[in-house]
């Protein structure tokens, strides 16, 4: 018998974004759906848990999709992939791939620590994770390995890309490819200091900083939502603290039901003094 060839990098493309694809929807269809159906977490909870979820399945899959078209129109030889790629990572469809990937990722760490208390003290929720995880789709995967799995995409890019351009022999061809992967580098350095930044947040130690005042307040997050806080103002920051039974917690909130263009929905309950806007009246719009 003859040795098998290596993988090409283009298959290895194809094959790792399909499976990618199927990830992301196991994480929807067995976990996020289900969540919301049984009223383990209402609707707001759960875009805090898994924020943009459902955009990036659908980018995910719009690009599959596209390097299926690809792969049928060329005979499953594909010579030219430059186009496609940059249609996925470049301007504009870049942009908002890149928004919606730095918002779930920068979440991960808080997703899996929510979710880890929900476990302990819900013996239902124990349950339902336990007999989701079980499931052939998940292949003997925890929902703690299949959270991180979009950020480990996101890492792998600019590898395959790499790989694809050592293969390529026309220059304009692999012009575009390069092009290609360094926009899934400079999308995978903001999604990092997006991580990093919400780690640093999450981490903001209080105690080593004074506080100014602290009391009661109405947190308009739109003209139609308000939400009672308890607000601690500190010499740098603004913390939003929302009473969640027993505790005081940490809790993003949603601009808008609909994403926005500018991916600009989520609001944090930290504020850095040095970045608000204050009015005297600050009711208006």
């Amino acid at each position: 018998r003859t040795p098998q060839k290596p993988q090409t990098p283009v298959p290895e493309l194809f094959l790792t974004e399909h499976a990618h694809v199927r990830m992301l929807r196991v994480l929807l269809e067995l976990f996020y759906q289900p969540m919301l159906r049984e009223g383990f977490f209402d609707e707001q909870e759960l875009s805090n848990i898994f924020p943009s979820l459902e955009d990036l399945v659908e980018v995910h899959t719009l690009f599959l999709d596209s390097l299926k078209k690809l792969r049928e129109e060329s005979g499953f030889i594909i010579a030219e992939i430059g186009d496609v790629l940059l249609a996925r990572f470049e301007g504009t469809e870049g942009s908002w791939f890149q928004k919606i990937s730095a918002r779930f990722c920068s979440r991960q760490s808080f997703a899996l620590e929510q979710l880890k208390a929900k476990q302990r003290k819900d013996t239902r929720f124990n349950q339902f994770i336990q007999e989701a995880e079980s499931r052939p789709r998940c292949r003997r995967l925890q929902l703690k390995d299949i959270i991180p799995t979009e950020m480990q995409r996101l890492t792998k890019y600019p590898l395959l890309l790499l790989s694809i351009t050592k293969c390529t022999e026309a220059a304009a061809e692999r012009a575009k490819v390069e092009q290609a992967a360094e926009c899934c580098r400079q999308i995978l350095n903001h999604v990092n200091q997006e991580v990093r930044d919400m780690e640093n947040l999450m981490n903001t130690d209080i105690t080593k900083r004074t506080l100014v005042h602290e009391g009661p307040l109405t947190w308009r997050v739109t003209r139609d939502k308000a939400v009672e806080v308890q607000v601690l103002l500190l010499d740098d920051l603004l913390v939003l603290l929302q009473r969640q039974e027993e505790r005081l917690v940490l809790r993003c909130h949603s601009r808008a039901l609909a994403p926005a263009p500018d991916g600009k929905q989520m609001l944090s309950p930290v504020i850095r003094l040095r970045s608000a806007m204050t009015r005297e009246v600050a009711t208006g719009p």
